[in-house]
């Protein structure tokens, strides 16, 4: 099994990015379950939360080809955290 510890997934927890109704604890859920998600899909990736601005996760590593296929990934299956 692969290891992901050297990459850092950063994913918003400003409500405004999930759409005009969300509210903090919707978007602390949203954060929860995407974090679980993308965890279970990278073991030992660290997941941080950020509140600046609208903006997709940021994902840093090592590698810029996993770094492309985390994002890739994230950007196919984020809707399941809602």
């Amino acid at each position: 099994m692969k290891n992901y510890t050297e990459y850092t997934v950063k994913i918003s927890s400003e409500p405004s990015y999930y759409g005009n109704e969300c509210t903090q604890q919707g978007a602390d859920r949203i954060f929860e379950n995407l974090g679980s998600l993308i965890q279970s899909e990278f073991p030992g990736i660290q997941i941080e939360s950020y509140f600046a601005g609208h903006g997709s996760s940021q994902t840093n590593g090592p590698d810029e080809s996993v770094v492309e296929e985390i994002n890739l990934w994230i950007e196919n299956n984020w809707t399941a955290a809602l």
